[in-house]
């Protein structure tokens, strides 16, 4: 029994170092792990889209609603298959070159571009607003909660 509780305070003395020294080398990273933090879609979506604007489901059904949204869904061919916004236009991230003329048509009606894919933890919409933006594309907007976020409030999909 004696052998088994040393066993246990062992353990947990190595544990509690390996804490403390995990901790001490991210306080000293400059590109350390914030301990505490803002892990809301928006800021989540931050952190792939940066400085892009992003749109919440619910201002983005206002527009689809008045004829002003025009959907990029980033997701694979598959996924938008199972299903999409309404209208979408699927444009996975590898083919970005191949739509590049189409996008530019989109912007040139007016409407806002509203990129998507899957949820707020998927960088799809943000890395291929990035990537269409390095092509002088834009503006387009992300919309973080993406299809889930979408569906989670009944709004119209195919």
């Amino acid at each position: 029994m004696q052998r088994i509780k040393q066993g246990v305070l062992y353990a947990f003395w190595m544990v509690a170092a390996a804490v403390v020294v995990g901790a001490v080398f991210n306080l000293a990273r400059p590109s350390g792990i914030p301990f505490v933090g803002d892990w809301s879609p928006k800021a989540v979506t931050k952190i792939h889209a940066g400085d892009m604007e992003i749109i919440g489901p619910g201002n983005a059904f206002e527009l689809f609603e008045k004829g002003q949204a025009l959907f990029i869904d980033a997701r694979e061919p598959g996924d938008f298959s199972g299903g999409h916004i309404q209208g979408a236009m699927n444009i996975p991230l590898e083919s970005a070159a191949e739509h590049l003329d189409e996008v530019r048509a989109l912007l040139k009606t007016g409407k806002t571009l509203i990129a998507y894919c899957h949820d707020v933890d998927c960088p799809l919409s943000a890395d291929l607003v990035k990537d269409l933006r390095n092509q002088g594309i834009g503006p387009i907007k992300v919309m973080p909660e993406g299809w889930v976020g979408w569906m989670d409030r009944g709004y119209p999909h195919e």
